[in-house]
């Protein structure tokens, strides 16, 4: 039977999606405030209209959403809020506005350079690449 020498390196799919930041500054600020419509591919016509308006008031985050169903007539209300702090980091993500993160978030450039360092052979702790990726 055969012996498995070596592995070769493989990462998740990076996530390509990149969200704007924005970090409190303890002044009030209308962050966001969009309307925009969806048409129906086929015929041209608004089919959904989309209202988002963040804004930070006394320490305050609030966020209003309105999704407009407009073929059918139907919409959805979305009221928030919650207390921000001087410092913290609010991202920006595509068609809900701003919110708070869990996650933790870097900059582009530093990802970058944390697959470069997977690519490169000084990336051990040890200085022995062939060792490191040895399976014995």
């Amino acid at each position: 039977m055969k012996k498995l020498e070596s592995l070769e390196k493989y990462v998740l799919v990076p996530n390509t999606q990149f969200y704007g930041t924005y970090f409190y500054d303890g002044e009030d600020i209308e962050l966001h405030n969009e309307v925009e419509e969806y048409k129906d591919d086929e015929t041209g016509e608004p089919e959904v209209r989309l209202t988002i308006i963040d804004k930070i008031e006394d320490g305050i985050f609030k966020k209003y959403k309105l999704i407009e169903d407009l073929k059918n007539g139907g919409f959805e209300e979305i009221k928030r809020e919650f207390p921000v702090k001087e410092g913290e980091m609010l991202i920006f993500v595509m068609n809900e506005g701003f919110t708070k993160t869990h996650s933790k978030l870097i900059t582009i450039d530093e990802a970058i350079d944390r697959y470069k360092l997977l690519r490169s052979d000084d990336n051990d702790t040890n200085g022995d690449e062939e060792k490191n990726s040895s399976i014995n």
